[in-house]
């Protein structure tokens, strides 16, 4: 691996949501600990741009919303040759692709092979030849599942480096609490415990069942605890868990944070109950003891650190993936499910992480 050795400058791709690039975190940590005098460029979509200030572990960012990645918008042909000029201006050595199991690296290696990127590393199903210099075969699903980070860190064997297959994401902490303009309620809650609950998604399939939310969130006030409700917008949904609350113990902080106010909550508070987000990597990025919400979805994604519960709920039919690969993991590999109803075992099994 000679030749990776010598590398100054790299390209990693990540091309997903901001979940995905904090879970992808600890291969990058990996990466900058192996080339401490190199440049890393982590080219992603807008979508994870929020959080890649506080990798810690990347020079430099592109961004680019592609074609063949689930994203609210996507980048034209005409900005796919734009990025294919940039790329190739900035001589990068080599290039290492990250994907999820149910994506094909192939449209990404594409790309890196036209900037005549000398050096590219990634996974593969199929042979792909010329596409890339290294190639690991994807032994998943059809032999073996590995949570997410694992398969990143798993990849970086491909060019040498022997990673910590236990490493957490980290995150850089904001340092301090940032002010949130809201009211006045923000001071008390400063002072004294809070627990955050975030039940926003941006797939409707991971929405966990409004009326057991709300009855979670009566459960966690009833027994006294300070609750901080976030997310990014008001929703009818999000509105509905909360619906007929009347609690000065609930603070609703939604629409008035940014990401550094989030992630200063984040790692502020107690304990965090939330969906399977980006929230979720967060929390477990800053060791927070959590109880996860988690759809039966891809089984790669669940929370990733020491301190958590994870109940899985089921997805209605209608909202499953229709990807085949997706399809034949829930075949072969399906998650013990938990009724959402069952909030007493809930709040049990939350108050045992303290």
């Amino acid at each position: 691996m000679e030749a990776w050795n010598a590398c100054k400058n790299l390209l990693i791709v990540r091309l997903d949501n901001m979940g995905d690039v904090i879970m992808n975190n600890a291969a990058l940590s990996e990466l900058r600990d192996y080339f401490p005098e190199s440049s890393l460029t982590l080219l992603t979509s807008s979508m994870a741009a929020p959080i890649t200030s506080f990798l810690g572990s990347v020079d430099h960012v592109m961004l680019f919303d592609t074609p063949w990645m689930k994203l609210e918008d996507s980048d034209q042909r005409a900005s796919l040759q734009q990025l294919i000029a940039a790329i190739k201006s900035q001589q990068f050595d080599a290039c290492i692709i990250f994907s999820v199991y149910s994506q094909s690296s192939m449209p990404a290696a594409l790309i890196a092979y036209l900037a005549e990127i000398p050096l590219r590393a990634g996974y593969s199903r199929e042979n792909p030849y010329h596409l890339l210099t290294h190639w690991y075969p994807d032994p998943e699903p059809l032999f073996e599942i590995r949570h997410q980070i694992q398969r990143d860190l798993k990849l970086l064997e491909i060019i040498g480096i022997q990673p910590d297959m236990t490493r957490l994401p980290s995150l850089k902490k904001v340092g301090h609490t940032v002010p949130i303009v809201r009211n006045d309620l923000w001071a008390d809650f400063v002072t004294a415990p809070y627990h955050l609950v975030h039940l926003e998604v941006s797939e409707t399939k991971r929405q966990y069942p409004a009326l057991q939310a709300r009855e979670l969130i009566q459960g966690l006030l009833a027994e006294g605890k300070k609750i901080v409700y976030t997310g990014q917008q008001q929703s009818p949904y999000l509105d509905s868990c909360i619906q007929g609350i009347s609690d000065p113990n609930l603070l609703d902080l939604r629409g008035h944070t940014d990401i550094a106010q989030l992630l200063t909550l984040i790692e502020h508070a107690t304990g965090v109950v939330c969906v399977n987000t980006s929230v979720m990597h967060i929390a477990c990025a800053y060791e927070r003891p959590l109880l996860a919400l988690y759809a039966d979805s891809n089984p790669q994604h669940t929370p990733w650190n020491q301190q958590h519960i994870q109940i899985i709920f089921d997805v209605p039919e209608q909202f499953r993936s229709k990807n085949q690969i997706i399809t034949y993991t829930h075949f072969r590999h399906q998650m013990p499910i938990t009724s959402p109803s069952d909030i007493p075992t809930l709040l049990y099994q939350y108050n045992s992480l303290f």
